[in-house]
């Protein structure tokens, strides 16, 4: 069975074409593509779990294995975040903290690719710590529009809803990717996975609330 989350990435995609005019010029054009990417992604990670015709490997014992595709989303995914922050935040010390989160970021996805297996494992070392970057960062973002309120009224932010949905996911994909490699029975036995989809359908509807209630003249 599909995961049901995934209704909630074509609900989101359908509702960012929409209204894509309201942050065609804004560093957010690009999220629909990243939408569309995901969307399509996890369509071809259940083919690859569930049909065997579909998978990425001859040997049986690795027929059901799909991490390598969401290894290399990851790279896009941060790559996208770390630009989208890079062009919002207006201070240059910011800026140049994004810089080296990226850099970083990209020294432990090598280093990891050492120690780890990329057609078989996640490189959630080097994952776990891009969740850390992006929550600080989100941070700073959500400071910068707090010094704008008075003449930026929230609701209408298309990124404040963004910032919420991005932390939602990433405040719990740490704990979430940690125990399913190091606490297994502590995973299964809460049934962690669950809990992620739900973070992953929450963060998309916040998406999806930025898009519908968001307006040009009050992006930032």
């Amino acid at each position: 069975m599909i995961p049901y989350y995934i209704i909630f990435y074509f609900i989101a995609l359908v509702a960012s074409l929409v209204t894509f005019k309201k942050y065609f010029d804004t560093p957010l054009k690009i999220f629909p593509l990243l939408i569309a990417y995901t969307f399509f992604n996890e369509i071809l990670g259940y083919f690859v779990l569930f049909y065997e015709e579909f998978s990425f490997f001859d040997e049986e014992e690795y027929s059901w294995h799909t991490v390598i595709i969401y290894n290399i989303y990851d790279i896009f995914f941060y790559t996208y975040l770390y630009w989208l922050y890079y062009k919002l935040l207006k201070d240059a010390k910011n800026r140049l903290l994004v810089k080296v989160f990226a850099a970083i970021t990209l020294v432990a996805v090598l280093i990891s690719l050492f120690f780890q297996d990329p057609f078989h494992s996640g490189l959630y070392f080097a994952n776990c710590l891009a969740c850390i970057f992006i929550i600080i960062i989100i941070s700073l973002h959500f400071q910068q529009l707090y010094r704008l309120n008075k003449t930026q009224p929230s609701r209408y932010n298309h990124m404040i809803w963004f910032n919420i949905g991005m932390l939602v996911f990433h405040f719990f994909y740490p704990f979430y990717v940690l125990n399913g490699y190091h606490n297994v029975e502590f995973f299964l036995e809460y049934n962690l996975r669950l809990i992620l989809w739900w973070a992953i359908s929450i963060m998309y509807v916040f998406f999806i609330i930025g898009f519908l209630l968001g307006k040009r003249p009050y992006f930032g």
